[in-house]
């Protein structure tokens, strides 16, 4: 009997020991998982793959026109690809000669929250509630093309030609050409824009400082072709004498040429009338070649990759350059080569 109850106490502790070990290793297992929990580092959010991209800039575009001339058309194209390669997404509205349309348009893009404002003004002045308004939302205002009338605080910088340097280029170029008398047409682009006040300001000045005549001056809404074709026919109906064509745009010199065509008056290199034009597209730089415009003053339309450059530097936080103009050349019948006129990209 004594046997028998030895031999259970034997199995009980047997048992209970089994049941403490098998409790230890449970407990030590646990453990061991914490302290691994304790040293796995935490997740870094900004290795996910899973975490979407940094959004891109969204650039508001407030363009004058979308087919008012082959430079208009140039210029358009320019920005459109460089904000295309720079991954921009781009908002670009046209005030089809409205300046009033123009304004509304840039405050609209200012209540979408763009990234940053371009604008190329159809007219000079009355931006300042623009500006203002993107100052406050702490959009950066930028110059194309044309510089408008604002105080330096209410822009951050501008990339644009100098018009009136053109013009003056132009006047320049004139004098040197000491014609027995100058009687000159002016056709001008759209009233109130950078580019109309500075070229005609130019000729009108050098008119007044070389006793020169102008005979005819007039602003041709959208730099229209058709219309200042029209306007040297009616000269020439009129019996108007004139020896200089002073066009602001390529497309109105091509219209005056027209109308000096149809009336059998010779123009050009080996003609009775000097054709000064502005823009220096490809094709007008072959009538120039052809001695059919006697000059043209370059107006650079290819600012998509200036204002990328820019954008991306105000990103980067550098300093920018506030105002900048840019370089311009003027290529004459005595001067251009085919080679001149292969390299024009536009």
């Amino acid at each position: 009997m004594k046997k028998v109850i030895s031999l259970v106490l034997a199995l009980m502790l047997v048992f209970t020991l089994a049941a403490c070990g098998t409790k230890d290793k449970a407990t030590t297992t646990s453990d061991s998982q914490t302290a691994a929990d304790k040293e796995t580092p935490a997740t870094d959010t900004k290795s996910d793959p899973t975490e979407a991209p940094a959004k891109a800039l969204t650039i508001g575009v407030v363009q004058t026109n979308a087919n008012e001339s082959d430079w208009r058309t140039a210029n358009t194209k320019s920005f459109n690809t460089a904000f295309d390669e720079a991954g921009f997404v781009t908002k670009m509205v046209f005030g089809e000669g409205d300046h009033a349309k123009q304004i509304s348009q840039a405050q609209q893009l200012i209540q979408e929250e763009v990234d940053y404002l371009v604008v190329l003004g159809l007219q000079s002045a009355g931006w300042e509630d623009v500006a203002k308004s993107a100052k406050e939302a702490g959009i950066p205002f930028i110059m194309a093309d044309r510089k408008l009338d604002l105080t330096e605080d209410l822009y951050t910088a501008m990339v644009c030609s100098d018009f009136e340097s053109e013009g003056n280029k132009a006047v320049d170029w004139l004098k040197k050409q000491a014609l027995p008398e100058n009687k000159i047409v002016v056709l001008g682009g759209d009233t109130g824009s950078s580019a109309q006040l500075g070229r005609s300001k130019a000729i009108e000045d050098g008119a007044k400082a070389n006793g020169w005549e102008i005979v005819f001056n007039q602003n041709m809404k959208g730099w229209d072709e058709t219309l200042a074709k029209q306007a040297v026919a009616d000269l020439i109906a009129a019996g108007t004498k004139f020896t200089v064509i002073y066009a602001e745009n390529d497309n109105m010199a091509r219209g005056a040429c027209d109308a000096m065509d149809a009336a059998g008056i010779t123009y050009g290199k080996s003609g009775d009338v000097k054709v000064i034009a502005f823009d220096a597209n490809k094709w007008a730089l072959e009538k120039v070649l052809a001695g059919q415009f006697n000059l043209d003053v370059e107006c650079n339309p290819l600012h998509g990759p200036r204002i990328v450059k820019l954008i991306n530097q105000l990103e980067a936080g550098e300093t920018v350059e506030k105002n900048a103009y840019v370089d311009e050349e003027m290529f004459d019948t005595a001067t251009i080569t085919q080679q001149v006129v292969d390299a024009r990209s536009y």
